[in-house]
């Protein structure tokens, strides 16, 4: 089996959304959407792990950014790894080779968006993922999904010419992220965990939510109708704006 075809089941055991998406690709396209998607999912996997402790998180994290940043080598990831056993899954221990996928041309910016993302998350698990207020929403949402937008618009551009308005395509990452805090929103809560400020309903978070996909709207718009930018972004577009509607109509139905 080819390390793309590894890939390939790899993403497949992980998520059934990505997978149509990421095969509609072009070449060397998809192959680059497929290892961004699997990095991401390694670094999401330790972030997300149910039998790892703060430190251990803190320290996985922290240690992929500097092996991405270093020369990211299998031996590297192994051996940060190690002491946590069969804890860690097989997307995570194998984030070397899926970057083996990516195109020298654009693989470092990919890399690079990783390594921030992995120290970023490091810093937030410290904090507990504590939401204070819209600042530090605004944080978390650029952190997770802003930050890799700007990336996917830079990939775009790398591809086939595409441009992007940068304050829209965080919006964007934004607008995406926020609604599916709301969600998950009880799935969180059951692992004591919360995205959304202090004192927040659901109509505050919708309308943080619709502020950020109305900047992604104008970003989908203004791709070509057929270019993969544009195939890419539809379908998740879709889903938010029905999660945010649909959250919203909930709220009014339990309003009266």
């Amino acid at each position: 089996m080819s390390l793309l075809e590894e890939a390939f089941t790899v993403l497949r055991r992980h998520s059934t959304n990505y997978v149509e998406p990421i095969l509609v690709m072009p070449p060397v396209l998809q192959e680059t959407k497929l290892a961004a998607y699997l990095i991401m999912r390694g670094i999401d996997e330790i972030e997300d792990h149910p039998d790892l402790d703060g430190d251990s998180k803190t320290a996985l994290l922290d240690g992929v950014s500097q092996a991405i940043q270093g020369r990211l080598t299998e031996k590297a990831i192994d051996s940060l790894c190690s002491t946590h056993g069969p804890a860690i899954p097989e997307v995570t221990l194998r984030i070397a080779d899926w970057a083996r996928l990516l195109p020298d041309e654009i693989g470092p910016r990919v890399l690079d968006a990783f390594a921030t993302m992995g120290e970023r998350m490091a810093d937030w698990v410290r904090a507990d993922f504590r939401i204070e207020s819209e600042h530090d929403l605004d944080r978390y949402t650029y952190s997770v999904a802003g930050s890799l937008a700007l990336m996917l618009g830079d990939v775009w551009t790398w591809f086939d010419g595409t441009r992007c308005n940068r304050t829209w395509l965080v919006g964007y990452g934004r607008g995406i992220q926020a609604a599916n805090i709301m969600q998950d929103k009880e799935t969180d809560a059951q692992r004591g965990v919360s995205f959304v400020p202090p004192g927040w309903d659901h109509r505050r978070m919708h309308d943080y939510a619709r502020r950020e996909l109305l900047l992604a709207d104008r970003h989908v718009d203004a791709l070509a109708p057929a270019s993969p930018a544009r195939r890419w972004c539809e379908q998740p577009m879709a889903i938010a704006w029905h999660t945010v509607n649909t959250a919203v109509a909930g709220t009014v139905r339990a309003d009266g």
